[in-house]
């Protein structure tokens, strides 16, 4: 929406200004013991409202403008708010989901705003006099400024362009915007008053520049880490009615210049996602083989995030890192847009030209690996238990993979898992820790469309990946897709190679919930040093039975370990669940690097369980996903998960593909992330490992940013 000028063309993304003149808050659901019974929402212990509110507000009073324009029957206005605000709440099960796309972020506080208690109590109808205990503090914020963005997105997430499309979704949420009376709990008593707008203006701004608004606006920016209100009740309504009335004032100029009728609806892209699409071989050299080429991928999340697990009960819990299924796709459309006329780069991710490996938590500036399940540690007495929690005493990690001669074990130990090594194995001792980052926990519930409250039954928690961390994920290229990329040829002579993709900094949404703008938001970066990683031989071509397995005695055979840094799937020969040790034979002679796994030591002492050797340990994750196509789930896959350590038997003509083969990944979907190890890591060589515990708030880049 316009203001200043009426030729100015509104753009895919805009502000959000929400100026609350009474008491205000969103409830949390919860309260604090002896305090108060009813919190507020918080984003770095300032009073917000969540993206998730926002689009609820404004999704409803879309529907009835759109059901105004359209007149007594559902038409292209109804249908362009549906294409806007995504699926109807009411429509009929089984009915095909319409995407969003609008995203808005949360709205926080222009300055700071103060947070006090109220009282409250019940009224016993029969009697009209207070309840027995039924006293009831909530907290409130004051009056004030609140200020968000808002994004139009594609299927893909990317920014729409089509200016006709833009228009028509501004002069929309103008309108809806202009509707909203209330936001957030006790509306009902007076609580909650608000003016809403929506905009590719910003008002914070543009108001200082107002004569009729621009001292009250000033006097409530200037409100800054004061416990009390620097402005009064009427410099807010004057704000709220100035914004009003230019906000009027640009829907009449859009709607006179432009907006004579809705646009019809953009056509939908594509709802296949990299796991509904069949990946081929990625074309080889001359020499038959294929060299490839890596890189980092930085990613520092601004909001929590979602990498997606399967719901438990009313909990929706992340994983504690973020699968390459989510970030191929984020990728692969950047490059696409940066080379629009290249079927090599077009097709990377079905010619498996394009991998990337899953992100897992930096600590310190140290890479996280999934602890080998190879690793023990020593039960603590409770009495020990306090010296080991502080930063003066590593706690020690026994290795059950090496020989039995060389192991160092303690009295009583127990395996080690679920949690990340962060280790400096460059020298002769490994220095580092081990822990992983902690989940964080928001509340939410869903709402009743027809009467604006919470639905009953439908709370429910969200464990998300904490705002400010680092997670690094590697990017491998082929060579084919790396010198298309760089418009020269790619020679092995040439490594390192440098290629600037000008992706720092990149703004990204990522992980599931991610249209809520409460989560999903980060920032990536691509080193542009790649490093050769070495060169792999061309898959198997047709199916492959376990004929021509080589024999585990053979003398020309090698023993090596291999350390699985990612969850691995591994096809069943007989079409069932896979992940049996058979099953990982098989994918690494599909992939013509042949092994054979070693489950027992000669000479292992089996009466002794406590200091058995330990060749092969696998433990298996079940993994769920959903198809955008067939709107469904897909079947359940059994994948080895990652920290599974094996020793296998190859040929020493095949070790320095097998190499090659841990960054490429092994099984199904390795363009995800899936497969990848390390061979012979010096971590499964030591003894001990002596390592400090990780602290959850060295995860985050600030407690700011992890608020």
């Amino acid at each position: 929406m316009t203001t200043a000028s009426p030729t100015t063309s509104p753009t895919a993304s805009g502000h959000v200004t929400i100026v609350f003149t009474s008491d205000w808050g969103v409830s949390t659901g919860v309260g604090q013991a002896g305090r108060t019974h009813s919190t507020i929402e918080r984003s770095n212990g300032k009073p917000v409202v969540r993206g998730t509110v926002i689009t609820g507000v404004l999704r409803e009073q879309a529907m009835l403008a759109a059901k105004a324009l359209d007149g007594q029957k559902d038409g292209t206005w109804t249908s362009f708010a549906l294409w806007l605000f995504g699926q109807d709440p009411n429509s009929e099960a089984g009915s095909t989901p319409h995407p969003r796309h609008v995203l808005f972020s949360d709205a926080t506080p222009a300055s700071s705003i103060p947070v006090h208690d109220t009282v409250s109590l019940s009224i016993d109808p029969d009697t009209g006099t207070a309840r027995d205990q039924f006293l009831r503090f909530t907290e409130r914020a004051a009056a004030g400024v609140l200020t968000g963005t808002f994004t139009l997105i594609n299927e893909a997430g990317a920014g729409i362009s089509d200016q006709t499309t833009i228009d028509a979704a501004h002069f929309l949420l103008g309108v809806a915007g202009l509707m909203v009376r209330g936001i957030g709990s006790g509306r009902s008593g007076g609580d909650g008053e608000c003016t809403v707008v929506v905009s590719d203006k910003d008002y914070v701004e543009f108001g200082r520049h107002d004569a009729k608004a621009a001292d009250a606006l000033e006097r409530i920016l200037a409100n800054q880490d004061n416990d009390s209100p620097t402005y009064s009740s009427a410099d807010v309504k004057k704000v709220a009615e100035r914004l009003r009335s230019l906000t009027r004032d640009g829907l009449r100029s859009l709607t006179r210049d432009s907006l004579q009728k809705v646009p019809d609806l953009p056509e939908e892209l594509p709802k296949d996602s990299p796991q509904d699409i069949e990946i081929l071989n990625s074309q080889q050299s001359e020499s038959g083989d294929t060299t490839w080429y890596e890189t980092s991928l930085d990613i520092v999340l601004d909001t929590p995030v979602v990498s997606y697990e399967v719901p438990f009960s009313n909990e929706v819990r992340s994983l504690d890192f973020l699968r390459g299924t989510v970030l191929v796709p984020w990728l692969h459309n950047f490059l696409r847009k940066k080379y629009p006329d290249s079927d090599v780069v077009n097709s990377a991710i079905v010619s498996g030209d394009l991998r990337i490996s899953d992100a897992l938590p930096v600590y310190k500036g140290v890479d996280g690996l999934p602890v080998p399940f190879v690793l023990e540690n020593e039960k603590v007495p409770e009495d020990k238990l306090e010296d080991k929690q502080d930063d003066k005493e590593p706690c020690t990690l026994f290795n059950r993979h090496i020989p039995i001669d060389d192991q160092e074990c303690g009295e009583n130990t127990i395996p080690t898992r679920d949690c990340y090594v962060f280790v400096d194995s460059s020298g002769a001792s490994v220095t580092g820790w081990i822990g992983k980052p902690s989940l964080i926990g928001r509340q939410s519930t869903a709402i009743n469309s027809e009467t604006g409250a919470a639905k009953d039954g439908q709370l429910f928690l969200v464990r998300a990946l904490p705002a400010g961390l680092t997670l690094r994920a590697s990017i491998v290229v082929s060579k084919r897709l790396l010198s298309e990329l760089r418009g020269t040829d790619a020679t092995s002579a040439d490594s390192p190679l440098t290629l600037d993709l000008g992706i720092a900094e990149q703004p990204a949404f990522l992980g599931s919930r991610k249209l809520t703008g409460t989560f999903g938001r980060a920032r990536c970066t691509v080193d542009s040093t790649f490093t050769e990683v070495g060169s792999t031989p061309p898959p198997v071509e047709g199916p492959v039975t376990d004929e021509g397995t080589q024999d585990s005695s053979s003398e020309s055979t090698e023993v090596v370990s291999l350390w699985f840094t990612s969850d691995l799937l591994a096809r069943s020969s007989t079409l069932g669940p896979g992940g049996s040790v058979e099953d990982l034979e098989l994918a690494f002679r599909r992939a013509n690097v042949p092994v054979t796994v070693v489950l027992e030591s000669p000479g292992q002492d089996s009466e002794d369980k406590n200091r058995k050797r330990i060749l092969t340990a696998i433990r298996h994750r079940r993994v769920d996903s959903w198809s955008p196509r067939d709107n469904a789930p897909r079947a359940t896959r059994l994948a080895i998960q990652a920290g599974s350590v094996v020793q296998v038997r190859i040929s020493p003509d095949d070790l320095t593909s097998l190499k090659a083969l841990g960054h490429i990944g092994v099984g199904e979907l390795t363009p995800q992330g899936y497969g990848r190890f390390h061979v012979d890591s010096p971590i499964l060589a030591k003894a001990t490992l002596p390592l400090f515990k990780t602290k959850s708030k060295s995860f985050t880049a600030s407690t700011e940013a992890a608020s």
